[in-house]
């Protein structure tokens, strides 16, 4: 998601994650970072905001954001929820997304709900993952040799989904007055 919106020319992006303890959490902002770092942009630490997988925390760790000086261009929200709240908090600020703000995230909307503007997202294979899962539990429960199955990370695509919530950037990220 990050090498999406860089690829719009954005320069200034944020990430809004999780509990920094949780794997998927962590996964992500390395992502972003390494992201950043391959194209020679810079990190900075006080646009990388960690709270809860929520809309609330979304919402807060936004306003958080908004009073950093810089502001950037783009948010990349590590789940859905947590960009719910992002967008009810910069629609909150007067800001709109994509023109003022670009707003992407990790893992697509139940269908049947929706949100203004339509997200752009990396879509997991949430019903392969299950059943890809369920293989391997399966599998190591039948194993008879009665020794532990040795541990098996299987690593699935994603499919970047382009919408209306992303888009070039309206400005250059510089210190706000």
């Amino acid at each position: 998601m990050t090498k999406h919106l860089i690829s719009l020319g954005h320069r200034c992006i944020a990430m809004l994650s999780g509990q920094c303890d949780f794997s998927t959490a962590a996964d992500r902002v390395a992502g972003y970072k390494r992201a950043l770092a391959e194209e020679g942009l810079e990190v900075r630490p006080e646009w990388v905001v960690y709270g809860e997988f929520s809309k609330e925390s979304g919402y807060d760790m936004t306003w958080q954001l908004l009073a950093v000086s810089p502001r950037p261009t783009a948010i990349f929200a590590a789940n859905n929820f947590i960009a719910i709240g992002a967008l009810r908090a910069l629609r909150e600020a007067g800001l709109r997304v994509p023109d003022d703000m670009s707003v992407v995230t990790f893992d697509d909307l139940v269908p049947g709900f929706l949100v203004e503007p339509f997200l752009t997202v990396a879509n997991q294979p949430a019903y392969e993952m299950g059943r890809r899962s369920v293989e391997l539990l399966l599998a190591q429960l039948s194993s008879s040799s009665g020794e532990e199955c040795e541990c098996k990370e299987v690593v699935m695509p994603v499919e970047v989904v382009i919408r209306s919530s992303s888009s070039y950037p309206s400005y250059e990220c510089q210190p706000m007055p």
